[in-house]
């Protein structure tokens, strides 16, 4: 009996052909960008430390026009990330209260209503509470 390699090949960007695949693929890129997403606002932190004239020059790199066209992509693949994490919830692990299992819909609902809330408490002390 001999060996023979198996002689189906894909292309490296194969994924792109179908749509489910091209949503999972950006959801796991969502994560990485997730990451440099927190690795801004940590330098943001440090600037802050360092200093009023170093924080003020960071803001004001910030505000630039390729950072802020960075930030909305950022935040845009980050949204993406997020909600689609949410969906992704109810179908994985299903969350049972009665005989049945919750609709996956409404483990969305849930999530981005739990997310909203503790998004407005946050805003709320650190701009007007206590």
């Amino acid at each position: 009996m001999t060996v023979h390699e198996y002689p189906a090949r894909r292309r490296r960007v194969w994924w792109l052909r179908n749509r489910r695949y091209l949503a999972f693929q950006l959801r796991e890129a969502g994560g990485v960008v997730c990451a440099l997403y927190g690795l801004i606002l940590l330098n943001m932190l440090i600037q802050l430390r360092d200093g009023e004239s170093a924080y003020a020059a960071f803001l004001n790199l910030l505000r630039t026009p390729p950072m802020l066209y960075l930030n909305v992509v950022l935040f845009a693949l980050v949204l993406w990330h997020a909600l689609t994490w949410f969906m992704l919830i109810g179908k994985a692990q299903p969350i049972q209260f009665t005989r049945e299992p919750l609709p996956w819909k409404v483990v969305f609902g849930i999530n981005v209503l739990l997310w909203i809330g503790v998004s407005g408490a946050v805003v709320y002390l650190i701009f007007g509470g206590m």
